[in-house]
Order: C-alpha cells, then sequence, then structure tokens
C-alpha cells in the first residue's frame, strides 16, 4: 500500500479547518482548561491543590470526556459522508482510500490533541505558578496519555463507521463500546468476588491472593487503561481505592495496549473501508 503525503496532507487540513470554522477546537480547548482549574480547586479544598492531587481528580472525569469528545468527532467520518453523498465526491478525486482514511484520522486527531495539549497545557502552568510546585515529568506524561485516549476513541469510531452503514448505527456501536470501558473493571470485581475473592486483600494491598486475570480488565478497558498509567506515571500505585503490586502492570506495557486498542481499529477501518460500496 503506497500513500502520497501530499494527499494525506491536504485531507488531514481539511478537517482540522473544518473544526476550526465550526469553533470544535476553541470548545474543546475552553473545556480543558475550565475542567483542569476546577480539578486543581477541588484537590485542593478550596485552594488551588497540587498536580499530582489534581491530576488525580481530573483523570477521572477527563477518561470520561475524552473518549465522548473522541467519538463525537469520528462517528460520522466514513457512514455520514457516505449518506450525504460527499464521500462519492471525495473518492471521485485521484485519491487513494488508504489517503481518505488517514488523513482524516490524523485530521481529526491533531484536533483533539491539540486541544488538549493547550487546555492542559495551559492551565498547568497556571497551577505550577500557583502553587510553585511542578511535577512536569508526571502531568507531560498524563498530557501524552489523555491524547493518546482520544486518538484511540477516534480510530474506534472511525472502525465502526467504516464498518456500519448509517451514522446513527455507528454512533450507538461508540457509545456501546464506551460504556464497555466504563463497566468492565464492576465485571471483573464482581467476577472475582463471586469465585470466593476478598475485598480486605484488595484494601490491604495484598495482591499474592488476587488472579492475574483480575488485574488484566486494565488492558481490556481503554478508561481504566488510560487511569492506572497516568497514576504510575505520578508514582501512585492505589487504582480504584485499592492498593495493588503487580509486576507486569507497567506504564510501558499500559502504554503498548493503548497503542495497540488505537491502532488495530484503524487498520479493520481500512480493511472495511476498502470493501466498502459508495
Amino acid at each position: 500500500m503506497s500513500l502520497n503525503p501530499r494527499s494525506v496532507y491536504i485531507i488531514a487540513k481539511k478537517e482540522f479547518a473544518d473544526n476550526v470554522r465550526s469553533r470544535w477546537i476553541v470548545a474543546l480547548i475552553a473545556i480543558f482548561l475550565t475542567l483542569t482549574i476546577a480539578s486543581a480547586f477541588m484537590a485542593g479544598g478550596g485552594s488551588v491543590g497540587e498536580m499530582d492531587l489534581t491530576v488525580g481528580v481530573l483523570m477521572t472525569i477527563s477518561s470520561m470526556l475524552v473518549p465522548i469528545i473522541a467519538i463525537m468527532l469520528g462517528y460520522a467520518t466514513i457512514s455520514g459522508e457516505a449518506e450525504s453523498g460527499a464521500l462519492s465526491v471525495v473518492l471521485a478525486c485521484p485519491v487513494r482510500r488508504s489517503e481518505v482514511l488517514l488523513g482524516k484520522f490524523l485530521g481529526l486527531g491533531s484536533v483533539i490533541c491539540f486541544s488538549i495539549l493547550v487546555g492542559f497545557g495551559v492551565s498547568g502552568m497556571i497551577i505550577a505558578g500557583t502553587t510553585g510546585h511542578a511535577q512536569w515529568g508526571g502531568y507531560v506524561a498524563f498530557i501524552l496519555l489523555t491524547m493518546l485516549l482520544g486518538l484511540l476513541y477516534v480510530s474506534l469510531s472511525m472502525c465502526f463507521s467504516a464498518l456500519l452503514k448509517r451514522r446513527v448505527t455507528s454512533l450507538g456501536a461508540g457509545v456501546v463500546t464506551f460504556f464497555w470501558g466504563m463497566i468492565i473493571g464492576m465485571i471483573m470485581m464482581g467476577l472475582f468476588m463471586a469465585t470466593g475473592g476478598s475485598m480486605n486483600d484488595l484494601i490491604s494491598g495484598d495482591t499474592s491472593s488476587v488472579p492475574d486475570w483480575f488485574w488484566f480488565s486494565v488492558f481490556l478497558s481503554p478508561q481504566d487503561g488510560n487511569q492506572m498509567a497516568a497514576m504510575l506515571a505520578f508514582g501512585q500505585t492505589e487504582f480504584m481505592g485499592f492498593e495493588f503490586d503487580v509486576p507486569w502492570i507497567t506504564l510501558s506495557s499500559l502504554a503498548f495496549a493503548q497503542l495497540l486498542w488505537t491502532v488495530v481499529p484503524l487498520m479493520l477501518a481500512y480493511w472495511w473501508f476498502q470493501k466498502r460500496d459508495v
């Protein structure tokens, strides 16, 4: 599969420009900026809290908000334009489907990444300047992980958009995937307790009696994986209120899992898009 970089760039630029004109980027920057400052005040009990405390509050909210935004950006990318007839016009030009797909992914991904970078970056500088204490290593890692979560859900939503014929069903599939990420941890907890697991072992941090499959949920849920990775970036070892010490759950392994969650759906989207009759 050969790609024309110029064609990919033109399509990505158009996607980015469309969202600039529709004020999506301004709205997202304002949301992320406000969210971070509000989380800082919540973490500080009425005053601006430090970065690690702020991220502890922020990551729970952002792991829900960012996927929803990404799904809204990507769900109609293929199915919506196919319904409106716009996709037929694009494909009538001398451009490959792979270039269209990659250009749209990069364009939409740049929208959410730019918004996260500016919104969280500016608020991070405000927090650092107010508290006089910055943990930039962990905070930058948190920003990058949040960007990756956004790209992940853009990829997933585009995958469903390439597979399904109508935009409403593409949106429905994206929402189902979002809720899967939200509830898989609770499902694993229920299975753990149903098979004789002890809540006291989790609370005390005694993971020797906790089976490996229980912790595997952080790889099955993009949201849980994102939250745990952000905590590890700040050296925290508590997840969902429980202490954990699992050698194979590291920042690197979680980031790799998030990358797989991004790349595999994008590859499937390409495969289905190639077979799609528009």
